[in-house]
């Protein structure tokens, strides 16, 4: 399909064009399908030099990162839908558990026209991934990628706009205004990925036109380190995984839960791993990590790091900002007070709060005390302990001895609980979530059924005792 480009954007316009398609799009095949997706990623593989330079000026972000999760992992996923979408897409077809001469059938069709609103942490991966579900499974697209990285937002539309015409899938650049005004039209279905505080903006928006959402959002996920942990493989998982794309990732570790026993050799481990990562003869390495991205996130984890010395935490690594380069030094601390700010807000940067427990129900006590996390990390080798924190903790999904790999397995389902979200996608999970299971019943007798219909005399007895 040859792209339309619009000069001035009417978004209503837009949309109404897609309402009208929508059913020309139900209607494809599997085939089909797996064409519209490999249009996209061939599109991909011409645009991978200028997403790393978008993303350098937007984030700063380290070409390794770039590659690796915007770029390579959207072509694997676009690969794995690809191979199983037949089979995804065929109808479940069984007996009637009501009627011995009836059947029924269980149908998976499009939502209809789907909005995916992206954020900026990962500006790219999560407004394509979302995506590459939408097609799969038969909807026409509207995506808003973030006005806070304009650069990559820019790659996006030029991307969408060369593969597909707007009547199906259609990208709209800008920021509160143009996304207030998407909000308020009767989106089918809305696919929004951020914080937990506008999640909540979105889902209000969407239950004016009682539209179904998608909120893949955040949380405080927790860390926990018990008795018998491989300590080096804890503090090394945890310094990596708290400081990708510079700990701005909704999947990062946000406070350790370490064992007393174990807390001053984690420690010393930790800091011997930001040092292999980070520093080069004694100097930062800026180029391995990224930028925070504003102005304003600096000045927020600035502010929570503050608060947190001020009442009287340790600082045990880093500690060091730069206030021209908006970068943060991977930090952490120590004996944080139980009121400070850091451990009550989603931190969204390279500063982690470390605190310490006596037993693991105590672990678990303060996990539950907290909203439902979007990730649970555990580092165990004690199968009772790994037990009982899964079954008395509630998460969007665990990683045990690891941290952050789930949400990379396709073939798991993706989504938090709660605050940290609402419905689920990946592979196959994302296919469902944007389609409409349809219940068909079809009968096969050549009579009406009468047994329900009046009169009802003497007919609950027959029912009473047929069973």
């Amino acid at each position: 399909m040859k792209a339309q480009v619009l000069p001035s954007v009417d978004i209503v316009s837009v949309f109404n064009q897609q309402k009208a398609y929508q059913y020309t799009q139900r209607i494809t095949t599997a085939r089909e399908r797996i064409d519209q997706l490999r249009k996209l990623q061939k599109g991909l593989g011409t645009i991978q030099y200028e997403l790393i330079e978008a993303m350098s000026k937007d984030l700063e972000r380290p070409v390794f990162e770039t590659v690796v999760f915007e770029h390579l992992g959207l072509i694997k996923i676009i690969d794995e839908t690809c191979e199983n979408l037949e089979k995804w897409m065929e109808p479940e077809i069984k007996p009637s558990s009501i009627k011995s001469d009836a059947n029924i059938e269980i149908r998976y069709e499009s939502r209809g026209v789907v909005l995916i609103i992206g954020p900026w942490n990962f500006p790219f991966l999560l407004v394509l991934e979302p995506l590459v579900a939408a097609i799969a499974a038969g909807n026409t697209v509207i995506a808003k990628p973030s006005e806070m990285t304009p650069n990559v937002s820019k790659v996006v539309k030029n991307l969408i706009s060369s593969v597909f015409e707007p009547k199906f899938v259609a990208v709209i650049e800008g920021g509160i205004p143009e996304t207030t005004e998407l909000l308020a039209l009767p989106f089918d279905h809305i696919f929004f990925t951020g914080s937990p505080t506008i999640g909540k903006i979105v889902m209000a928006a969407a239950a004016k036109n009682l539209t179904s959402v998608t909120l893949e959002l955040g949380g405080k996920n927790p860390f926990i380190v018990d008795a018998e942990a491989n300590l080096e493989k804890a503090a090394q998982t945890l310094i990596h995984k708290t400081t990708i794309n510079a700990g701005q990732l909704c999947l990062s570790p946000d406070y350790g839960l370490i064992h007393h026993s174990q807390v001053t050799q984690f420690v010393a481990l930790a800091r011997k791993a930001i040092k292999k990562m980070y520093y080069s003869e004694g100097k930062y390495a800026e180029q391995d990590s990224s930028k925070i991205i504003n102005q304003k996130n600096y000045n927020r984890l600035k502010s929570l790091f503050g608060d947190a010395v001020e009442k009287g935490a340790t600082i045990v690594a880093g500690g060091i900002f730069d206030d021209q380069k908006l970068r943060i030094e991977p930090t952490l601390l120590t004996k944080v007070a139980p009121n400070s700010k850091i451990l009550e807000e989603e931190i969204f940067g390279p500063i982690f709060p470390i605190l310490t427990y006596d037993t693991i129900w105590e672990a678990i006590e303060y996990v539950n005390s907290k909203p439902k996390p979007l990730a649970l990390y555990l580092f165990s080798d004690i199968e009772e302990n790994t037990e009982n924190v899964i079954k008395m903790t509630s998460s969007g999904g665990v990683c045990i001895n690891e941290a952050f790999v789930h949400a990379l397995d396709y073939r798991l389902p993706f989504g938090g609980v709660n605050n940290s979200g609402v419905g689920s996608y990946h592979g196959k999970f994302g296919f469902m979530e944007l389609s409409h299971a349809k219940s068909i019943f079809y009968d096969q007798s050549k009579e009406a059924d009468t047994m329900m219909a009046p009169p009802f005399e003497g007919k609950l007895e027959q029912l009473t005792n047929a069973q």
